[in-house]
């Protein structure tokens, strides 16, 4: 009898470790302005470009606006960039509660700062004219002409931890 209770605990505690599942934080608040995903080792900018601007960008203005933040060392940083749509997939969290400038709920982390955009432009071209961009509410992928910021597409800026200055 004693075997068969402790398979039933073991079975019992298995199956609570499934259905529980104990995730740790993977976001850490650098309190810079930045925060970092530990998971994949980038540092995002904590907010976005409409804090910034108050105003929607195009791509062209999205790639001035890094360029301009990566002459003011933002948070001692250099070589800041557009996230990929692929980096930007893996940042969304089902979960978020965080609002847009118009109070729309996003999927992003608690760490990152509320009252930005819904559309984040990304670095990812597609063709000459097109570039894609993401919907953080629920996950978007789309592409839009790059010299247009019809939904007031914002700038979420990226780092890849570990690269120095000087590299690309």
């Amino acid at each position: 009898m004693p075997a068969l209770s402790y398979f039933a605990s073991a079975f019992f505690f298995v199956f609570f470790l499934n259905v529980f599942p104990v995730e740790a934080a993977s976001f850490i608040n650098n309190k810079n302005g930045t925060v970092k995903d530990s998971t994949t080792g980038l540092i995002w900018q904590k907010d976005d470009s409409f804090h910034d601007l108050k105003k929607g960008l195009n791509w062209y203005e999205a790639l001035e606006y890094i360029t301009q933040k990566n002459f003011e060392k933002f948070a001692g940083l250099e070589n800041w960039r557009l996230p990929t749509l692929k980096e930007l997939n893996q940042l969304w969290i089902s979960s978020g509660k965080i609002k847009s400038k118009d109070e729309e709920i996003l999927g992003l982390p608690p760490e990152f700062e509320g009252g930005g955009s819904y559309y984040i432009w990304t670095g990812d071209e597609r063709g000459l004219d097109h570039a894609w961009y993401f919907g953080l509410g629920h996950k978007e992928n789309y592409f839009n002409l790059k010299d247009l910021a019809d939904l007031e597409q914002g700038v979420k800026m990226v780092h890849s931890a570990g690269r120095g200055a000087n590299e690309q």
